[in-house]
C-alpha cells in the first residue's frame, strides 16, 4: 500500500496487472459497481456483470468439470467481486465486508479480500471496534498484534537496507573521490607535458 492509496487506485493497479478474463472480469465488476450506491440490492447487477467470465457458473453448489480450471477467458468471481464491493462503497471497510458476507456463493472469500484491501487502505481505525473484539474473543486470537509485528519487521528490514545504501553510496563516493584525484593528477602531469 501506498500513501495517498485509494480504492479507485487499487482497481487500477489490478487492471494493470491482470491478464486476459480475470482483467475482463474485473473491469466489468467495477464498472457496473461504479453506478450503484450500496451494497444493499447490488447482487444482482454484480452477478451479471461477473456472470459473463465465471468459470462457476450460476450452479456454485453443482459445479461442472470446468470450474476452477486455468482460463484465459475466464475468471472466478471472487477478486472482481471483492474489488466490486470495494467500490460500491467506496473503500469503506463495513460497506465492503457486509456486501461480500451477504453476497451468498463464496461469500467468505469475496468478503474477506475486500475487508482486507479496505482495512489496508483505511487502517486498523477504519475497522468497527465491535468486530475486532467479538472476532479476538470467539477466535481466541489477538488480531492487532501480528499486524503490529509485520509492521516491525518493515521498518527494521527498511532501516537495514537504509544503512546498507548508505555504505554502498558511501564507498562509492570514496571511490569516486579518488578517481576524481587521479584525474586532476593527471591533468597536472599532462599540462606540465610529463
Amino acid at each position: 500500500m501506498r500513501p495517498g492509496a485509494s480504492f479507485d487506485s487499487v482497481v487500477a493497479t489490478c487492471l494493470r496487472l491482470a491478464k486476459d478474463g480475470t482483467r475482463a472480469a474485473i473491469e466489468a465488476v467495477c464498472e457496473a459497481a461504479a453506478g450503484l450506491g450500496h451494497w444493499e440490492g447490488s447482487f444482482e447487477t454484480l452477478r451479471a456483470a461477473v456472470r459473463p467470465f465465471d468459470t462457476v457458473a450460476d450452479t456454485y453448489r453443482d459445479q461442472g468439470l470446468g470450474a476452477r480450471r486455468p482460463s484465459r477467458v475466464h475468471s472466478i468471481e471472487e477478486l472482481p467481486l471483492a474489488l466490486g464491493f470495494l467500490v460500491v462503497a467506496k473503500g469503506d471497510y463495513r460497506d465492503t465486508v457486509l456486501g461480500g458476507v451477504n453476497y451468498g456463493r463464496d461469500a467468505d472469500s469475496i468478503a474477506s479480500m475486500g475487508g482486507a484491501i479496505a482495512g489496508a487502505l483505511g487502517g486498523l481505525g477504519s475497522i468497527p471496534r465491535e468486530w475486532v473484539t467479538q472476532v479476538a474473543e470467539a477466535s481466541r486470537t489477538d488480531l492487532v498484534a501480528p499486524g503490529r509485528v509485520i509492521a516491525d519487521v518493515a521498518r527494521r528490514v527498511h532501516a537495514d537496507d537504509t544503512a546498507r545504501r548508505r555504505a554502498v553510496e558511501t564507498a562509492f563516493a570514496d571511490l569516486d573521490g579518488r578517481a576524481d584525484r587521479a584525474d586532476r593528477a593527471a591533468d597536472r602531469d599532462d599540462r606540465a607535458g610529463r
